[in-house]
């Protein structure tokens, strides 16, 4: 009997949770994207926590994965994943030292034997290794696209997906195709995987103008914004190491000497140990630089554009990004913006400084002095309403669309 063909118009997400992180939320986006287009679109969620719970897409269907024990999980791994026995050797190696890796892996490839989707579109380490398994035990002719979401020297050398490098290594390679959310990340993960450059396809981050447009002109409903008295400088994004909110507090503290500001640290996913101790860490800094009145750190909003549409200036102070969502979300409701040339996507959403000055990794002196030039020069909102418009969720969803989907399927 012959295979039972694939589903033409199913398309499949994978998430290890929703968290509110960058990746998270592009992932919801290209679900909604393609959903809109009359696909049917599954999101498969490994852990069904985090800050994004509340925001997934209407039009998607939700299917949380049931996890199986770890060890079966792996012995799973080990057989089917690798057939030599040198590579078997290697891949036991491996699963030894990231035991709760192949948790879902058994979930997933019964996901794509029983739903058979034309594709399947993974985004972070964990996942997008067992999504490449799951096709490879499935026998299911699923293309299966890896997203590359972060920079991978960084998040695979000093990041929380640091044991995952030599998977990553080994099982990134068998993928249909990999996605890049930037030049600099595609050129990154083709060192380290030792892939030709031109093998890793890059497609910008979609950012949607007009629902951002909508929601950015409601009331932020936070004192310091919605009453426009001083000037607010806003950060945004998850409490993690990476985005170095620390380099922002010091910077922040040179300005504040001189100049009457606030500064909103907003983000955090409270469902995160690891968050919130980073946050009592910043709340004790800005402590320490006698600036806590003029700090706040409200946590998680849905609605970050309210935010960014009544500050002053947003400030992306991370070491290292894979794209820089917010750069563009900023953007998008007129705020000017101030980054740090870091590896990678900064630079190339703000085409070299041109939108938006850039400065060194980890410099706080030169991260004030840009604040304090762009308080005294903004850009015109409409100027950088423009560049963020040429991210938008139609051209992300066509390239997606094509690397997904034979051509018999389109």
């Amino acid at each position: 009997m012959p295979p039972k063909a694939l589903h033409p118009l199913r398309i499949a997400f994978l998430l290890d949770s929703l968290s509110g992180g960058g990746a998270e939320k592009v992932m919801l986006t290209l679900a909604e994207g393609f959903a809109n287009r009359g696909y049917i679109v599954d999101l498969l969620v490994c852990k069904m926590k985090g800050a994004l719970l509340e925001t997934i897409p209407s039009n998607v269907t939700v299917i949380p994965l049931a996890p199986s024990p770890a060890l079966s999980s792996n012995i799973y791994a080990l057989c089917v994943g690798k057939t030599s026995l040198s590579d078997m050797a290697s891949l036991w190696y491996r699963v030894r030292k990231v035991p709760f890796t192949f948790r879902y892996l058994r979930a997933i490839s019964r996901y794509i034997i029983e739903n058979r989707p034309a594709g399947l579109l993974a985004a972070l380490p964990k996942s997008s290794v067992n999504a490449v398994l799951a096709k490879h035990i499935s026998g299911v002719g699923t293309r299966i696209l890896v997203g590359v979401h972060a920079n991978h020297t960084f998040l695979l050398r000093d990041g929380g997906e640091a044991h995952m490098r030599g998977l990553v290594k080994s099982i990134y390679p068998r993928a249909d195709a990999l996605v890049a959310v930037s030049h600099g990340v595609a050129s990154d993960i083709a060192s380290i995987i030792s892939v030709d450059r031109e093998k890793v396809t890059t497609i910008y981050n979609p950012i949607p103008g007009l629902d951002i447009s909508k929601r950015s002109i409601e009331p932020a409903g936070h004192p310091w914004l919605d009453s426009g008295t001083i000037p607010v400088i806003l950060g945004i994004g998850r409490f993690s190491a990476e985005k170095n909110f620390p380099l922002l507090l010091r910077a922040f503290a040179m300005v504040h000497r001189k100049r009457a500001v606030r500064l909103v640290l907003l983000g955090g996913d409270e469902t995160s140990q690891d968050q919130r101790r980073l946050k009592m860490d910043l709340m004790a800094q800005a402590e320490q630089l006698d600036v806590s009145d003029a700090v706040d750190m409200p946590g998680f909003t849905s609605n970050p554009f309210a935010y960014l549409s009544k500050a002053s200036v947003f400030v992306l102070s991370s070491r290292y990004e894979g794209f820089g969502n917010v750069l563009v979300e900023a953007m998008l409701c007129g705020c000017p913006v101030v980054s740090t040339d870091c590896p990678s996507g900064p630079a190339e959403i703000l085409d070299n400084g041109k939108y938006g000055e850039l400065v060194p990794v980890d410099d706080d002196r030169a991260l004030a002095d840009a604040i304090f030039r762009t308080l005294d020069d903004p850009p015109e909102g409409d100027y950088l309403r423009s560049r963020g418009h040429s991210f938008s969720v139609e051209n992300a969803v066509d390239q997606y669309q094509k690397l997904l989907l034979t051509e018999e399927s389109i």
